[in-house]
């Protein structure tokens, strides 16, 4: 049977994370703080990010099996990224998509920037 609808218990999580936003504005510059600084973190380690402004940060790969390969390495250094393969995208832009939240801190941005940099360096991804 197929289903549409959501579930009660992500109905309640949708409802409760508006009265979130609503009630806790700080929470929104937060995130917009921490995403910045990590922005400008990745830009200055030489990954290439494209244009984004946005929490949810890619760090293109441009090869499928690179793609899954750091996706590998970065969950062995603590790093969860998910990754951007056809058909979601263009074989020639495959990418991870490191996903922010308000409450990361600039020690959890850097540790991410640093291993994620060792992992891209092992693969020739980045110089």
């Amino acid at each position: 049977i197929f289903q549409a609808s959501s579930t009660p218990a992500a109905t309640a999580a949708a409802r409760e994370a508006l009265h979130i936003i609503q009630n806790e504005p700080e929470r929104i510059q937060r995130l917009w703080d921490i995403t910045n600084y990590a922005l400008e973190a990745f830009r200055n380690a030489g990954f290439e990010i494209g244009d984004t402004e946005s929490p949810i940060i890619p760090l293109y790969v441009r090869d499928t099996e690179k793609t899954f390969t750091v996706t590998k390495l970065a969950f062995d250094e603590g790093i969860f990224i998910n990754p951007v393969i056809p058909p979601a995208c263009a074989p020639q832009d495959t990418l991870v998509r490191v996903a922010l939240m308000a409450t990361h801190t600039k020690e959890q941005i850097d540790y991410a920037v640093e291993k994620l940099t060792k992992c891209f360096k092992q693969l020739d991804i980045i110089k």
